[in-house]
C-alpha cells in the first residue's frame, strides 16, 4: 500500500534502498533503475517522515509487547526462585538436624584411635614374642623331663615318677611292718582280714530288705559296668554277695568269677549256679598269680573294710591286674548328706564313709593311674523345688534358685560314687 504523502518515485527508492521488491503495478519508468541511487539528503528524509508515520502506532505496539515479554519473564524467574529458595531450606534444615563436633573434637578423636590402633599393634607384637618365649622355655623344659619325647612325653615320665614313688613308699611301709617294735598296733590276721563284723547279724535278711529288689539291683549294675568289663577279662568280683553280676557277665559271654565271705549269700549263689567262690578275699588274690586279671570289681565292699584290710586289698588287685587292667570300686558318696543320715548309718557293718578324695588318693599309692569318678543316683525326690521364673523375673528369683541347687546338691546329690582306675600300660614280664 503506497503512503499517500509520498509520491511513486519516493516510493520505489525507500523500497530499493531497503532491498523490497517494487509493487507490480508500478511503472517501469517511475520505479529507479539499476544504476539509479538515492541521495543521502532524499534517504534521511523518506526515514524521517516514515519514522513520524509510524510512531503513533509502533510505539504503543511495542511498549504492550516489553510489558508482556517482562511480566512472563518476571513470573518464571520468581517462580524459580521460590523453588530454589525452599530447596534451600530443606537442605540446611537436614544438614543442622545431625549435629556436627567441633573440627577440633574431630581432629583430637582421629589421633586418639589412631594412638590405640598403634598401642594394640605395639601390644600384638609383645605378646608374640612372650609366647614364643614361653614356648621356647617349654620346649627347653620338656626336652630336660623327658629327652626322647619332649614336651608330649612329660605327663607319661610324671606318672611314671608317681608310680615308682608309690612302690618304693609300699615297700618301706611292708618293711616297716614286719620290724615293729614289740607293743605296736599289729596288722589284722590275713585269714579273718575281710570277714564281715556280722555275728549272729542276719546280713541276707537286711539286704533283701533294704537293698532293693535283686532284679532292679541286677538292673542298674549292667547298665553301669558291663560295657567297660567287657574288655578286660577274666573279671573278679571281689565281695560279690548273691552274684548277681557274675551271673550277667557269664550270660553275656564274659569270663567273671566271685568272692565272698558270707556262707549264707554264698550259698544263695551256689543254688543258682553262679560262679562263687567262699572265703577271705584277700586270701582269694593272694593265690592268684600276678597280671593275671582283667579286671576287679566290688561294689559296696570298701566301706566295710579296715583301713589296713582296704589298703591291703588295693594294692593286691593293683598287682593281679595285667598292664591297662581295669579296677571299680563303687561306694556310697558321703559327700550327699542325706547319705550320711540314712543309708550309712542304717547298715550297721560299715566301717567308716571313704571321700571320693579320699578314695582318689589311696588308689594313686596303690600303683593305679587314670583315675576318675563316678556319681550316680542324685536323691531327686528331696529337692526343694526352684522358683518359676522368666524373661520379665526380678533378678533375686535366679539368685534364690542357684542357692536351691547347691543346697540340693549338698543336702540331696548323688548318693553312689565309682572310682575307675587302671594299672600303667605296658608288657607282661617274661
Amino acid at each position: 500500500m503506497s503512503h499517500p504523502d509520498l509520491d511513486a518515485q519516493a516510493q520505489a527508492l525507500l523500497m530499493a534502498t531497503n532491498g523490497v521488491e517494487p509493487p507490480r503495478n508500478v511503472p517501469a519508468d517511475r520505479a529507479p533503475g539499476p544504476g539509479m541511487k538515492a541521495t543521502p539528503g532524499r534517504r534521511a528524509l523518506v526515514k524521517g517522515r516514515l519514522r513520524e508515520a509510524l510512531r503513533p502506532v509502533a510505539e504503543p505496539t511495542l511498549d504492550r509487547l516489553a510489558r508482556l515479554v517482562s511480566g512472563r519473564l518476571r513470573h518464571t524467574m520468581r517462580s524459580e526462585y521460590d523453588h530454589l529458595a525452599a530447596t534451600v531450606e530443606i537442605m540446611r534444615a537436614e544438614h543442622f538436624a545431625v549435629p556436627r563436633p567441633p573440627d577440633d573434637i574431630i581432629a583430637f578423636e582421629a589421633g586418639g584411635a589412631a594412638a590405640r590402633l598403634a598401642s594394640v599393634e605395639t601390644n600384638s607384637e609383645l605378646m608374640k614374642s612372650q609366647i614364643a618365649a614361653l614356648r621356647a622355655a617349654l620346649d627347653r623344659l620338656g626336652q630336660a623331663i623327658a629327652p626322647a619325647a619332649g614336651l608330649d612325653g612329660v605327663p607319661q615320665r610324671f606318672a611314671e615318677l608317681r608310680e615308682q614313688l608309690n612302690a618304693l613308699d609300699r615297700r618301706l611301709r611292708a618293711t616297716s611292718h614286719s620290724a615293729a617294735a614289740p607293743g605296736s598296733l599289729p596288722i589284722p590276721p590275713a585269714d579273718a582280714a575281710t570277714e564281715l563284723p556280722t555275728g549272729g547279724f542276719d546280713y541276707v535278711g537286711f539286704e533283701r530288705r533294704f537293698r532293693g529288689d535283686s532284679a532292679t539291683v541286677l538292673e542298674t549294675l549292667a547298665d553301669r559296668y558291663v560295657g567297660m568289663l567287657t574288655d578286660h577279662q577274666p573279671v573278679l568280683d571281689f565281695g560279690c554277695g548273691r552274684g548277681e553280676l557274675v551271673d550277667v557277665l557269664v550270660a553275656r559271654g564274659i569270663d567273671a568269677r566271685g568272692v565272698d565271705p558270707d556262707e549264707g549269700m554264698v550259698a544263695e549263689a551256689q543254688g543258682m549256679g553262679r560262679a562263687v567262690h567262699l572265703g577271705d578275699g584277700l586270701e582269694y588274690l593272694r593265690a592268684l598269680k600276678p597280671h593275671s586279671l582283667g579286671a576287679v570289681i566290688s561294689v559296696h565292699v570298701a566301706e566295710h573294710l579296715p583301713l589296713p584290710v582296704l589298703v591291703e586289698f588295693m594294692e593286691l588287685a593293683a598287682s593281679r591286674l595285667r598292664p591297662g587292667g581295669l579296677f571299680i570300686a563303687e561306694t556310697p558318696n558321703p559327700m550327699s548328706l542325706i547319705v550320711l543320715g540314712n543309708s550309712y548309718i542304717l547298715d550297721p557293718t560299715h566301717v567308716w564313709p571313704l571321700h571320693p578324695s579320699l578314695l582318689t588318693f589311696m588308689a594313686e599309692r596303690a600303683g593305679f593311674r587314670n583315675v576318675d569318678l563316678q556319681f550316680f543316683s542324685p536323691a531327686e525326690a528331696y529337692h526343694l523345688p526352684l522358683i518359676a521364673g522368666g524373661p520379665g523375673a526380678p533378678p533375686w528369683i535366679a539368685e534364690i534358685n542357684a542357692s536351691f541347687e547347691r543346697l540340693n546338691h549338698v543336702l540331696f546329690g548323688p548318693q553312689e560314687y565309682a572310682l575307675v582306675a587302671t594299672t600303667p600300660p605296658g608288657e607282661l614280664p617274661g
